[in-house]
């Protein structure tokens, strides 16, 4: 599914997919670092987490050697926040469906972040339009 096929969202969908989230609900994401670990963060909106999708140059990591970072978030959960937490059950399946191409995740990211701001500029359309002033 691409981010032209998806279904505009109503009034009241779009205002829950902008909104900040509770830290009950936010999504669970992480940093990769070689030298450190995994470094846990938590994003409280759906723009926050396209934000954090990462696009990255294979020849950027492999000059941060050690010091490289990628920024991880396990589609599958992805989709399943979305799904469950946004209430964004069309935009989850769309993340879905990328996350079972099974390829590698560095490929996966830049589709999943165009469905996500594609999404999100749905989302400040409905919502700019109901705000426009009747003319």
């Amino acid at each position: 599914m691409s981010e032209t096929t998806m279904t505009a969202p109503a009034i009241e969908d779009a205002e829950r997919l902008l909104r900040h989230l509770a830290p009950t609900e936010a999504l669970e994401a992480g940093i990769l670092t070689p030298m450190a670990g995994t470094r846990p963060v938590r994003l409280f909106s759906l723009e926050e987490a396209e934000s954090f999708l990462t696009v990255y140059d294979s020849s950027t990591v492999d000059h941060a050697g050690q010091w490289a970072k990628v920024n991880y978030v396990d589609l599958n959960h992805l989709a399943a926040w979305i799904g469950s937490t946004l209430g964004d059950q069309e935009l989850a399946d769309a993340v879905r469906a990328v996350a079972d191409s099974r390829k590698p995740y560095g490929f996966l990211v830049p589709d999943v972040k165009r469905l996500i701001a594609a999404r999100i500029e749905q989302a400040k359309a409905a919502l700019s339009a109901v705000e426009a002033p009747a003319g």
